[in-house]
């Protein structure tokens, strides 16, 4: 029912999202307690900064986390819809990213995969669409000072930038100028960090925090429980069932200008994952970073369905997923 409600959305999908919401974020508004994760060795300096301050305020913490999450899900379905995933009235892909965004106890907090997030989505549409702009150069560089913020809330969103590097080439766009206003834009929110930390006297503690995040087999060695490991394995299931009808039914039938989107999706979601060698300290929360992408390919999967029942049937156990682990994850260890 939720499938056929969200797929023509129009001017009542904004109330339904936060109708949902609300449920989901309602046990943190009661308990505020983790509505700021802890500050580790490895958080990014602008998580820092927001939560040293949040941590004094969780309720309002909590609230403006809740906002973002609205806010991101409104612009994963503009990223959708503008670029003819889906059908221009489809408030399907925000719906599914809301739930993945929520299907955690620690999701359900200011955390900083939900503040990089937040330009991560308008950084991917650009890249989507760059070719399409008048001043090439110009749009490299923002992405690339969008993934660059999102950075610096977040240490593995820099993995990202090589996304943009791979839509210079699949748009065939390529040449010396663009690709170096790509990398100023990435650079320059770090060189006005690396100036403040120079002017107050702690650039090396920070390189020194910087420098423990690379650890490429950390995967390999998180404690999870059963529930995250039940999690994962359904999520690994839904993003190939997602992406291998994106990418050998849904991709052929499109004209190559909606193909080329299509592998740069897949390849944002291929980097996204390859982010997990820089996801210290957060690595249980970085599923985040592929909601972005897995949520609009888990919406094409759904939208193109033929057989009402198997959709409905599919997306209810996504559905009970996301719901055991946003309420009873805890309990279900291992």
């Amino acid at each position: 029912m939720l499938v056929r409600l969200f797929k023509k959305a129009s001017w009542y999908a904004p109330l339904l999202l936060i109708l949902l919401a609300a449920p989901l974020w309602l046990g943190r508004f009661l308990d505020t307690a983790q509505a700021v994760p802890d500050i580790t060795a490895c958080s990014a300096p602008l998580f820092v900064l927001l939560g040293n301050f949040w941590k004094y305020h969780p309720l309002v913490g909590a609230i403006f986390a809740m906002t973002l999450l609205i806010i991101q899900a409104f612009s994963i379905n503009y990223v959708a819809t503008s670029n003819a995933f889906t059908d221009r009235y489809s408030a399907l892909p925000g719906l599914i990213y809301l739930l993945l965004m929520s299907s955690s106890p620690e999701m359900i907090s200011l955390n900083p995969i939900l503040l990089a997030n937040l330009f991560l989505i308008p950084a991917m549409n650009k890249l989507i669409d760059v070719h399409k702009e008048q001043q090439i150069a110009k749009e490299l560089f923002n992405s690339g000072f969008l993934i660059g913020l999102a950075s610096l809330f977040y240490y593995p969103a820099l993995v990202i930038f090589l996304a943009l590097i791979a839509s210079v080439f699949i748009y065939y766009i390529v040449n010396f100028r663009r690709l170096i206003a790509a990398i100023l834009g990435l650079i320059t929110p770090f060189a006005f960090t690396l100036t403040y930390y120079f002017l107050i006297g702690e650039l090396l503690s920070w390189y020194d925090e910087f420098a423990i995040i690379i650890k490429p087999l950390l995967i390999f060695e998180l404690e999870t429980t059963l529930y995250q490991k039940i999690f994962i394995g359904g999520l690994a299931l839904f993003s190939l069932l997602a992406f291998s009808h994106l990418q050998l039914v849904y991709k052929a039938a499109k004209p190559i200008r909606t193909r080329k989107r299509i592998t740069l999706l897949f390849l944002f979601f291929l980097i996204s994952v390859s982010s997990y060698i820089l996801a210290v300290g957060f690595a249980h929360l970085h599923y985040g970073l592929l909601n972005i992408s897995l949520s609009i390919a888990l919406a094409v999967y759904f939208f193109d369905m033929r057989y009402r029942k198997l959709t409905e049937i599919l997306f209810a156990v996504l559905l009970i997923l996301v719901l055991v682990g946003r309420f009873a994850g805890n309990l279900l260890n291992g």
